[in-house]
């Protein structure tokens, strides 16, 4: 395949990572589909034009042009930018010569969408796989550890004062309560409101009020 200017090679360099090096595989073959497709569609688009219907003609012509067309630029566009490490540029040319394809011979631009779809694994995060484990061995998963609360180093606590010694508390001679007067029994025995008894009901209450609070009697 090398011995043709407008074909790349089919393969690329070795430190492609593998889903590129698949992904420009892919689109190898279908610019060599391409190619073929570029033969087909101008033969039959001659015999369509000149002894059957000649929209249809036209259209196949059309196709062959199209097809040639992207069977040089998929050089420049795809392949370089692939073996330059350009996977990004590479990428949005594969997508527009799919749908190119797909318009103009359905089989070549499959194979320019199965190659955009490979190539953008290389664009997807890598992950570290895990160490594997020995047969029997259970790793716990890491515990969670409250984060300790510690004191800044600059603020130090003062010391707690000493306690006092309390001298052993002395025994309370009980007092003897004084007699009450005969004045402040009176007060005490007299009450602070002079009561009336209700005539209705009996209720006493004091006699500042008008009414019975029970029943509502005047006085």
């Amino acid at each position: 395949m090398a011995d043709f200017p407008f074909l790349a090679n089919n393969t690329g360099p070795p430190w492609l990572p593998a889903s590129v090096a698949e992904a420009r595989k892919f689109a190898f073959w279908g610019q060599l589909i391409y190619l073929v497709f570029f033969f087909i569609w101008l033969v039959f688009g001659v015999i369509m034009l000149f002894f059957s219907s000649w929209s249809f003609g036209a259209y196949l012509l059309t196709s062959a042009a199209v097809n040639i067309i992207i069977v040089f630029l998929l050089n420049t566009t795809v392949f370089e930018s692939i073996d330059q490490g350009r996977f990004n540029e590479a990428s949005d040319r594969l997508l527009i010569w799919g749908i190119l394809g797909i318009i103009f011979g359905i089989i070549p631009g499959i194979f320019m969408i199965i190659a955009f779809l490979r190539i953008q694994d290389v664009f997807q995060p890598q992950y570290q796989p895990y160490p594997p484990q020995q047969p029997g061995q259970y790793q716990q998963p890491p515990q969670y550890q409250q984060p300790s609360q510690t004191q800044p180093q600059q603020y130090q606590q003062p010391p707690a004062p000493a306690r006092p010694q309390q001298e052993p508390p002395r025994a309370q001679v009980p007092q003897q309560p004084q007699p009450a007067t005969p004045q402040q029994t009176q007060q005490a025995q007299k009450p602070k409101h002079e009561m009336v008894k209700c005539k209705k009901c009996g209720v006493q209450y004091p006699a500042f009020m008008r009414t019975c609070p029970n029943c509502g009697e005047p006085r």
